[in-house]
């Protein structure tokens, strides 16, 4: 399958229904057989069980009744074809009266071939898993909807409970193929071998062993036309976002950016959303404080500028210094709205009129989103906006709980973006970028060292130093996550913020001369 013309906006991603949609229009449309594409499946499996662990000899491979239990009985018999030693115990946990037709072919096929299929778990789990070198976990792939209990949760257990590598054939048992969440409980997975497509719920998951995409052959044309609206931002398509650097530019080329922020006690937001534009590219950068907190700014930061706003002694920004911030605002080439600002009344009108009257490509976050809590829709703006909202800042937009947004994040990044006509930056392990038309991407990179205060400030100053290079809303948020991201993983597993600031060039230089996905991505699937 060629995909490159499908991936300038990074893998497509589908959910379990648009999978299903891919494979039903690739058979049905396009005349491709099912039965071609579970042999596929299958051999691509046995192929990375082989290079995953060259010794396996007795692989138990448990099969569901549907597709992913075919997938299953292909493998077994690959396995045996290839290597006359291999001697795979294949056991059926599926109903075989609910065996798909493709199922059934294969589960008949490998019969003929001479191996024998278990039918249940007479002889017991353990047992089988002593003998093992290796577990397949063929059982259901996408096609779980419901949550997993009874005896399928107690095959789930006593695989997690033994020292067998285990290799997901599609998805984990348990995981949901749309979502990410477990279904009441999850097979654990060494290794995952994804078929045809990354699909959403493994791309939103931050923790997973080795994930492999197999290449089934799915026509491109199937892919097209179910229109995946979820994308897997990569290396190649951040890189092609960056904003050239001419080598006859100068501090006027790269764009001014006017971050408006602080307060008594949250000076430091301010000044790292500040650093994280310098280090990002931008050519100017003005810091529009409270007047009484200036002098603070002026020792703090050395490359950017600083505008007192207010009267003489103010710690808070009031909202009688809505004209002036405007002004200068109108004057730069992006505004960044929020680090430090608080939550004091004042302050927050002067937020929410700011707001309403800025045209021009603007970053909320922080304290200016809180001061639209509940309405969103005065978030609404005509230039390029981005909010970059945390859960919690999320759920308090939405009027839900944190637990609600962390849940499903992907509708939630959806709805806000949505209800707010911006484009959202939902921050987390898998930072979310959704358009309002619904597009969404999902970044790969960054880690623990990003979990320390202020790294999201460092976020909001890069998302406005992109605009201000000219990037539109959903690239600049896009292209700032994925730097951010790799800036804090080249940190290590800790960091504090100023650190991720300063390492900014380095990773926009390691992703501006690399050279395809494993160069530039730290993110742990491997595509074909």
């Amino acid at each position: 399958m060629d995909l490159s013309a499908l991936c300038e906006n990074g893998w497509p991603c589908p959910t379990a229904d648009e999978m299903a949609a891919i494979d039903a229009h690739a058979i049905e449309s396009l005349g491709l057989p099912g039965r071609l594409l579970m042999e596929s499946a299958g051999r691509a499996v046995a192929r990375a069980i082989l290079e995953y662990r060259p010794a396996t000899r007795r692989a138990l491979i448990l099969c569901g009744a549907g597709n992913n239990g075919g997938d299953g009985f292909v493998i077994a018999r690959t396995l045996r074809e290839w290597d006359s030693r291999s001697d795979p115990c294949v056991v059926l946990v599926g109903d075989p009266s609910r065996m798909t037709d493709e199922s059934r072919e294969n589960f008949e096929l490998l019969v003929s071939s001479g191996l024998s299929v278990t039918v249940g778990l007479d002889k017991g789990l353990e047992a089988l898993l002593e003998d093992a070198d290796l577990v397949v976990d063929a059982i259901f792939g996408v096609g779980l909807a419901r949550p997993v209990d009874g005896a399928l949760a107690q095959i789930v257990a006593a695989v997690n409970g033994s020292a067998r590598p285990v290799v997901a054939v599609d998805l984990p048992t348990g995981l949901d193929a749309t979502g990410g969440s477990a279904l009441g409980t999850r097979m654990r997975a060494d290794l995952i071998v994804t078929l045809g497509l990354p699909k959403l719920g493994l791309a939103l998951q931050a923790q997973q062993g080795p994930v492999r995409v197999a290449d089934l052959g799915l026509p491109t044309r199937a892919v097209e036309a179910v229109g995946v609206q979820q994308h897997l931002w990569t290396a190649t398509a951040a890189r092609a976002r960056l904003p050239s650097r001419p080598h006859d530019g100068h501090k006027g080329t790269f764009g001014h950016v006017f971050v408006v922020g602080g307060s008594e006690g949250k000076t430091g937001a301010a000044a790292l959303a500040a650093e994280g534009a310098l280090h990002s590219g931008a050519g100017l950068v003005t810091v529009g404080v409270p007047a009484g907190l200036n002098s603070i700014f002026e020792r703090k930061l050395t490359e950017a500028m600083s505008l007192p706003l207010g009267t003489d002694g103010c710690s808070q920004l009031p909202a009688e210094a809505r004209d002036a911030t405007l002004a200068a605002a109108q004057q730069r080439d992006a505004l960044v709205l929020g680090p430090g600002v608080g939550t004091d009344p004042s302050t927050q009108r002067l937020v929410r009129e700011v707001v309403a009257a800025f045209a021009g490509p603007t970053v909320l976050d922080a304290d200016a989103l809180n001061a639209f809590a509940g309405v969103p829709e005065q978030l609404a703006g005509a230039g390029p906006r981005v909010l970059t909202p945390h859960p919690g800042e999320a759920s308090r937009l939405l009027r839900c709980t944190t637990t609600e947004v962390q849940s499903d994040r992907a509708l939630a990044a959806r709805m806000l973006a949505a209800r707010s006509g911006c484009t959202v930056l939902l921050k987390g392990a898998r930072t979310l970028i959704a358009r309002p038309d619904g597009e969404l991407r999902i970044n790969p990179t960054g880690g623990p060292a990003l979990a320390s205060g202020g790294t999201g400030d460092v976020l909001a100053g890069l998302v406005g130093s992109l605009l201000a290079q000219g990037l539109d809303a959903f690239d600049a948020a896009a292209l700032a996550a994925y730097v951010h991201g790799l800036a804090g993983d080249l940190q290590g597993s800790s960091g504090v913020a100023g650190e991720v600031a300063r390492s900014l060039p380095r990773a926009i230089d390691r992703l501006r001369s690399s050279t395809g996905e494993s160069d530039g991505d730290p993110v742990l699937f491997s595509f074909p």
